[in-house]
């Protein structure tokens, strides 16, 4: 059985994830910006639960049905380029003492240009990793 303990943290520093995606149709800007779930210390080693709230720009608005986890049997957009302008990070202050940086890196983007948001912007899925 592992002990662990809850750490309280103070952000210091908070920078969004932004990435430029061109796809057969449009151009996005895609921004993920993260949120601390939680932080533990397991075993003198810290746990971060992270998770990242997307938000996704268009340079051709257009209405559509909303997202929905149905979008996942559409078919995707073709994607062209995909650039990585700047990766997701976070430094946290530890109450229990130091400071830990956490790195988000996306690892697979899919574009669902048949369902939009409520600004007409395609439904995005992004996935990532986190490294600390």
């Amino acid at each position: 059985m592992h002990d662990y303990v809850d750490v309280d943290y103070e952000v210091i520093s908070w920078n969004p994830l932004v990435m430029r995606v061109i796809t057969d149709e449009e151009e996005l800007t895609v921004t993920g910006y993260p949120v601390i779930l939680r932080v533990m210390k397991v075993n003198n080693k810290y746990s971060v639960w992270v998770n990242v709230i997307i938000s996704t720009r268009t340079n051709k608005p257009r209405p559509g049905p909303l997202c929905t986890p149905t979008m996942l049997n559409a078919r995707p957009a073709g994607i062209k380029g995909v650039d990585v302008v700047r990766d997701g990070s976070l430094t946290l202050k530890l109450n229990a003492g130091g400071a830990l940086t956490i790195i988000i890196k996306p690892t697979n983007i899919s574009v669902y240009p048949d369902y939009r948001d409520q600004f007409g912007s395609p439904c995005v899925m992004l996935n990532w990793a986190v490294f600390w």
